[in-house]
């Protein structure tokens, strides 16, 4: 399951639950249920009756783009005066109409995003612009995020703004196992800016040390002490953590890794008590403190040895961050913008 849906599908709920009337139309994945209630149990979700799931009847993209337009057009002609949209991608505002107050959610600065991926600038630096110049206030990932946007549109942004980070579920909290062989594991995308590469060069120099990389993977071949596992679903995740005698976030020191990171699997790794290692970079500190055993990023050698010395510790004490957390900080930025003026852009 991908991060962005972990994410809003658990701060929707978390919203509903703490009493508010939350609308989410989502697209249609494959293999999983289309009925509302049973795509929630799939998640290990509890309907709310405050919590209105709808879900596209179609994967066919352009189909899935016009249902959307539609639905959300209809819940914006609707709306009423205390309504928010939260939105988290540019190409949507366009449906929105002018009734919703409109909170942007950003995780990262999507002209330079844009750039790096080969994508057209000059169209995605105007409707982030536009974007900016609608929202009645701007949360971001990280601390990074909000600097960036702040650098290149100022006095463009709304007036209201906050740094509202990822978080995890309650009873995602795990106790090390500590099984054998000593293992370490990686949860996650492979995707090259991420440093998994990195991570599995660094793990010749532990030969007698194994490294689980579960989810993607990187092109092999790997050191015989390196093993694959296939993408585990998001329920099952605390339990393979539970096993090992460290977890690693591997990152590089890019724009992604240093500004526009807040990594979902952190927060899964800081509610267990188990060893951190991690790349010493401002996005992991801000979110995780002290509690990781750090090394430079992209040094190979620094990793093995942060690695032994996480091996060799005990527990570690926990940050343990919910998404009734985070819903609690976006509570506050709503009530916000809708007591302040509002903006038409």
């Amino acid at each position: 399951m991908r991060a962005q849906v972990v994410q809003v599908v658990h701060t929707c709920h978390a919203l509903a639950a703490r009493g508010h009337e939350v609308t989410l139309f989502a697209n249609a994945a494959a293999g999983a249920p289309q009925d509302p209630a049973a795509l929630l149990a799939a998640w290990g979700l509890a309907p709310l009756p405050t919590f209105n799931l709808h879900v596209s009847p179609t994967r066919w993209s352009p189909g899935a783009g016009l249902w959307f337009r539609w639905k959300a057009g209809q819940w914006a002609d609707g709306a009423g005066r205390d309504a928010i949209a939260f939105v988290r991608e540019l190409k949507y505002l366009g449906v929105l109409g002018e009734r919703p107050r409109v909170v942007y959610e950003a995780h990262c600065l999507e002209k330079q995003r844009a750039a790096e991926e080969g994508e057209e600038v000059g169209v995605t630096e105007a409707w982030e612009r536009a974007m900016l110049g609608r929202a009645q206030a701007l949360v971001t990932n990280s601390g990074g995020t909000l600097a960036a946007l702040e650098e290149v549109y100022g006095a463009g942004l709304p007036p209201i703004r906050q740094v509202v980070q990822n978080a995890t579920r309650a009873d995602r909290v795990v106790s090390g196992l500590r099984t054998e062989p000593p293992t370490v594991v990686y949860a996650g995308s492979a995707r090259a800016w991420k440093g998994v590469g990195g991570l599995v060069d660094a793990m010749s120099r532990l030969p007698d040390v194994r490294l689980e990389l579960i989810g993607d993977a990187p092109a092999g071949p790997f050191p015989s002490n390196v093993v694959t596992v296939p993408t585990v679903p998001y329920a099952e995740l605390p339990a393979r953590l539970a096993r090992a005698h460290a977890l690693v976030l591997p990152l590089e020191d890019n724009s992604f890794g240093r500004r526009f990171t807040s990594p979902l699997k952190l927060w899964d790794y800081l509610a267990t008590d188990i060893p951190i290692v991690a790349a010493d970079l401002p996005t992991v500190r801000e979110a995780a403190g002290d509690l990781p055993i750090y090394y430079p990023p992209g040094n190979g050698d620094a990793l093995a040895a942060a690695l032994r010395q996480a091996l060799a510790s005990g527990p570690r004490g926990r940050r343990i961050r919910t998404w009734d957390d985070r819903a609690a900080e976006l509570e506050a930025v709503f009530e916000a913008a809708l007591r302040s003026p509002r903006r038409r852009g």
